[in-house]
This record gives structure tokens, sequence and C-alpha cells, in this order.
């Protein structure tokens, strides 16, 4: 990341302030509490995402409570994963304490959908998102209940509250539930995680297909409205940085779009298209173009798995082999003792993804109970060595997540 330029050290130093209140006019206001984001109007309130738990809404309602008596009018779900949307009940018993009407839920339809997959899918959400995240065991990962909104749309909608337009343009992007919010009184949108200040989260390893097209499409639709301010995931960004971080993040997708259909069509396989592609040096070295979330591998990934199937292009591993049974045969030609050396030697050069590679020839290859342990201790280890060189949170919380497995595996062996 650089830092040369007065747009650079601006862009880093709203970086630094997430957590703090941000006005981007007077009555509209980011929190600091999670994603969201609140418009005061004559009439009342209208919330732009509800914090992730509980105790975090109930701080967010605490602070909205200290500038204003009125009601909560409506809250406008972004897009409908956890941080958007979970503590709409502290909301709802804010409105009954005050003898008001709950607020109304406004979303795209798909939102509805979302839920469902959500409650279908609950012990597969739990698994992966206690990685992703880093969440502690026994902490809840979902809700207790989803609040589905009750006002939906398609492709947009209007409604005028307290003065003030709001303008709702949905777009496929992290979701296909997504939206972002114009108040054109105010010339501000409010983008949700359209912006996430860094690289986009498009290709997550965990989740299902994203659209990083249409998200470069939605950036640009922003970016048509020459906005004074963008409000979006722990930023508020004014007029010139808005556009530029705007039209460079929508360039950085489009690249990446570009470049995977481009070498589809000239009959690349999977490994070759992320060896090829090289993200321009103008753009990778943009502080909010950096992956301290997303990946550009991830890209790469989402987009081939959009366009292309599964195979790999190595008629051996269609229907390959169990991974244990090749271990095996390598274990039987190489020895424990050989690959583990390897694997030590490849790590002190600095090659600690290729020395994993070898040493789980040993896990899966041997049954022996004291070099799978040797093997499993060496495998933390690299394991914690590729997060702590890893600026992804994201993969650093895979990496964190399997050291930590190899670990507790390495210690229910015996040595016999």
């Amino acid at each position: 990341m650089t830092g040369g330029t007065h747009e650079n050290r601006q862009y880093t130093d709203v970086l630094t302030r997430i957590s703090e209140e941000r006005q981007a006019t007077p009555d509209i206001v980011r929190l600091g509490i999670s994603n969201t984001s609140v418009v005061y109007t004559d009439n009342g309130v209208v919330v732009v995402d509800v914090p992730m738990g509980n105790r975090f809404g109930k701080k967010a309602v605490e602070v909205i409570r200290k500038r204003t008596d009125k009601p909560v009018y409506a809250i406008i779900y972004t897009h409908g994963h956890m941080d958007h949307i979970w503590s709409v009940p502290v909301f709802n018993t804010d409105a009954e304490t005050h003898k008001y009407p709950r607020p109304h839920i406004i979303g795209h339809k798909n939102v509805a959908r979302r839920f469902d997959r959500y409650q279908r899918l609950k012990g597969q959400h739990e698994h992966i998102n206690t990685i992703q995240f880093a969440i502690p065991s026994g902490e809840p990962v979902l809700p207790q209940q989803f609040f589905y909104p009750d006002i939906t749309f398609d492709d947009a909608m209007q409604f005028k509250f307290g003065g003030l337009t709001f303008e709702l343009y949905s777009y496929y992007g992290e979701t296909d539930d997504s939206l972002w919010v114009w108040v054109p009184e105010r010339k501000t949108a409010l983008v949700g995680d359209l912006l996430i200040g860094g690289v986009p989260n498009v290709g997550n390893p965990f989740k299902v297909q994203r659209w990083a097209l249409e998200w470069a499409e939605a950036l640009e639709a922003v970016a048509r409205k020459n906005p004074d301010y963008v409000v979006a995931a722990g930023q508020v960004l004014p007029r010139d940085l808005a556009r530029e971080v705007l039209l460079d993040t929508a360039r950085y997708l489009r690249f990446i779009e570009d470049e995977v259909v481009r070498l589809l069509n000239e009959g690349c396989w999977i490994e070759e298209i992320i060896d090829k592609i090289k993200i321009p040096e103008d753009l990778a070295e943009k502080p909010w173009l950096q992956p301290v979330y997303g990946h550009p591998t991830f890209i790469i990934h989402g987009v081939h798995r959009r366009y292309a199937g599964w195979y790999n292009g190595n008629p051996s591993e269609l229907f390959p082999a169990k991974r244990a049974d090749i271990a095996a045969e390598i274990v039987k030609l190489a020895s424990v003792d050989n690959l583990v050396q390897e694997a030590n030697i490849l790590r002190d050069g600095g090659k600690i993804q290729l020395a994993l590679n070898i040493v789980d020839f040993v896990i899966r290859g041997t049954e022996d109970g004291a070099e799978r342990k040797k093997a499993l201790l060496l495998k933390s280890e690299l394991l914690n060595a590729r997060a702590n060189a890893e600026p992804s949170y994201i993969a650093r919380n895979i990496f964190h997540a399997g050291a930590t497995l190899a670990k507790q595996e390495a210690n229910s062996h015996s040595e016999n």
C-alpha cells in the first residue's frame, strides 16, 4: 500500500476512524457501530442496516435517542447478511417502549429467499462462519429470529419521508439481494458493502455465487450520480475521493472479469488463469484496493465459477483416487522422513505453501501415530506462518483455524 498522494493519505485517515461516528451531512450519520447509518428527518428516523448482535443494536438505539425521540420509521436492509439485519428486535423494543409503530423493514425481494436458505442450512452456516469470522466456540452465528422485509421491490423503488426522498436501486454484487440508497436532496449515497475498504469480496471461498461484473456496474451507477458523499462499510467518502474509489474499484473488477473470460476463450484452465492474471500496478497500489478482507484470487475463482464448471483440465482428476490413497503411495516411494525433511527445507527457504502441500502427504499417507503427530505439528506451524504473512482477513482466519485443528489432532495422537 502506498501513501504518497494527498488522496491516499486522506483515505488512510478515513479508515483509521471507521469506529467513530461520522457525518456525511448534518442529518445523515454513519454511527461507527457495525455497518449502521442513520438519516434524521423532521418526522423521524430512517436506519440503513442494523448492527450485528443485540448488544451493538442497543448501543445504536442509545446514540439515536440522544439526538431525537422521534420514531424510527423504517429500517432498510442493503442486503441480508447478518451484520446488516441482526438487531431488529432491539429497534422493535424501542418502538414499543415509546408506543410507536414498529419500523417498516424495506429490502429487496430476494432477502426472503436468503433468510429461508440460512434457516435450511443453519448447521452449515454456523460451521463456515465460525471459521471465516474466527467466532469463539459457543457464540451465536445466526440470530434467533429473522425479520423479513414487509416492503419489498425488484429493480428500484422510492419513498418520501420527512422532507427527503429515498431512492433504492437493486444490484447483484456480494449478494443477489443488494441495494444502495440515494438521497437526492443531500446528494448522498448509502451503499452498504458495495465498498468495503479493500478488494471486493467476490469469490468468498465459503459462500455462494457472487457477481463481479454487476458489482462494477453498480459502482459506476453510483458514480454517475456525482455524490457529494458516499457512506459505505466503515467509510464516509467526500466527493472527489468517492468518485476515485468507486471508479477504481469498478475498473479492478472489470479487469479481472475480462481477463478470466479472455483466458477461458483461449482454452485455459483455472490453474493457468490464476497464474496468468496480474493486477495492473496502478490499481494494485491503491490503498482502497488492498486485499485486507477479500483477495484477487478469490475474485478469479468467483468469475471462473460463474462461467465454467469444476473440471480443472486434468483427466486424471475427473474421478480421482482418494487423497489418502495417493498419499500412501507417495509415502511408500519417498518415506516419511524424506518428506518431512523436504518440508522443513522448503519452510526454511521461505516456500511455506509448498511445504504445506508436502507435509499433507505424510498426514494422509501414514498410520503411524508418532509420524502423524510430528507432521500435524509441523502443519500447524506452517499454517500459522502463512496466516501471519497474509493480509486477507478471510484467508488469515482459515489458516489460523486450520493450525488450531492440526494442533488439536496432533495432541490427540498416542505415540505408538
